[in-house]
């Protein structure tokens, strides 16, 4: 698997040569408006890492994916992400594949105007149990989970806003397990420094305010103790672009949170994608 990963760095990073500049940018951490262009595809290899500590244990995970997204028209995309997890939980860890996600986007508003553009869509993912949820710590979820919601926003040469609201519901898994639904709110602005020309390489930065809620957990219709509540999340981002090839990553750091009970909380959330649009 490691080497699978490394092949698909290696030949997304050598395939620079320019049939079409990267389009659109967006948020890091939360859903965006932006689709892609008719018959036009995106892969993305990336990886997210994150740690935990709290109630007398360190939780740790790395989890690399392969992501391929498609424009089916110029406003509507489908895409798959494939993830690989390494889990540690104080003196256990476990690895394998994780919940592959099916989803898709569809732009439904969109105004242009001289070096601007307003946009707005909406989004359906479908997270499948394809995780081993036997194992200790747990790889997947167990059960098929929906996430859906609206996103808009604002981009222009120097400027960018963006604003998303999303639901997620969770099913019952394996065991009565039924993890709470979650609710997510983000709003992120964002500045390109250094006006470039059309082809030349382009930095965007931008800072993520990312909100999320999460209900009780539920074990054969009980609630849990020790579970939900709700976290805020200050996450600067950046993109790094020349011309079909971009590299985007950053830091979600906790700033506020009110969660049921003793729980463990998140030290930090971090990732790195390398895109390829063509």
């Amino acid at each position: 698997m490691r080497k699978f990963f490394l092949s698909a760095a290696i030949g997304l990073a050598a395939t620079v040569a320019a049939n079409k500049p990267l389009q659109a940018h967006g948020p890091v951490f939360s859903p965006g408006p932006e689709t892609i262009f008719k018959g036009g595809t995106q892969l993305t290899l990336g990886f997210d890492t994150e740690g935990a500590t709290g109630v007398g244990e360190v939780a740790r995970e790395y989890k690399p994916f392969l992501e391929a997204e498609y424009g089916v028209t110029a406003d509507w995309q489908v895409g798959i992400k494939i993830p690989y997890a390494w889990k540690e939980e104080t003196d256990r860890t476990a690895n394998g594949l994780g919940d592959i996600v099916l989803d898709t986007k569809y732009q439904f508003w969109k105004r242009d105007l001289p070096g601007a553009q307003y946009k707005a869509a909406a989004f359906l993912q479908l997270e499948l149990p394809t995780g081993d949820d036997d194992s200790t710590p747990r790889l997947g979820s167990g059960s098929t989970d929906v996430f859906t919601g609206i996103a808009t926003g604002y981009e222009s040469r120097r400027w960018y806003w963006f604003a998303s609201g999303a639901y997620r519901v969770n099913t019952k898994g394996a065991g009565g397990l039924e993890k709470g639904d979650k609710q997510f709110l983000n709003v992120v602005g964002g500045v390109r420094p250094i006006l470039t020309e059309y082809k030349e390489p382009d930095t965007v930065l931008m800072l993520e305010l990312n909100w999320e809620r999460a209900g009780r957990d539920e074990l054969n219709g009980s609630d849990l103790a020790n579970t939900g509540g709700w976290q805020l999340f200050f996450s600067p981002v950046f993109w790094w672009t020349y011309q079909q090839t971009a590299v985007r990553g950053g830091v979600q750091i906790p700033i506020a949170e009110s969660l049921n009970e003793r729980q463990a909380t998140p030290d930090y959330r971090a990732r790195l994608e390398l895109v390829y649009h063509f």
